[in-house]
């Protein structure tokens, strides 16, 4: 998926957590943070631009696309401070959920073999498509919550 999918996920999921747990603002930032730092082990990304040194240690779509590389991660940033640890959790998931849908699909439960692989292919009109429903969904949301 592309960076713009995975953000507007990432909010979408912030606020159906919002309405279920009282969570500081702040949160929101690791949420994205989350969803923006899975893809650093890809130098074509956003985020892998900036580092793009790191896709010669990390394969892309290996360990850190995985349940390990997400529950290592935030633990460390939890050990800064939970709530931090508890969204970069959230929005580190919510990226691994929505590649599941790709092609290409993820290796979820690094180091074994099995690859969770769906149907949508990255920038595809099938991506436009859940692109704008969430994009929606999310101007929905916060309409919702101002009024």
């Amino acid at each position: 998926m592309l960076f713009r999918t995975h953000i507007l996920f990432g909010v979408f999921v912030w606020f159906i957590l919002d309405r279920v747990i009282e969570m500081p603002i702040f949160v929101l930032l690791f949420v994205l943070l989350g969803t923006a730092f899975v893809d650093i082990d890809s130098c074509s990304s956003w985020i892998g631009k900036k580092v793009w040194f790191l896709s010669w240690v990390f394969r892309h779509r290996g360990m850190l696309h995985s349940l390990v590389g997400c529950l290592v991660l935030s633990t460390i940033v939890a050990g800064f401070n939970r709530w931090a640890g508890f969204g970069f959790f959230v929005g580190y998931l919510s990226h691994l959920i929505i590649d599941c849908f790709t092609l290409t699909g993820l290796k979820l439960f690094w180091p074994f073999e099995f690859r969770v692989c769906g149907f949508i292919r990255s920038g595809s009109w099938v991506e436009d498509v859940v692109f704008v429903f969430v994009l929606a969904v999310d101007v929905w949301l916060v309409f919702n919550s101002l009024f």
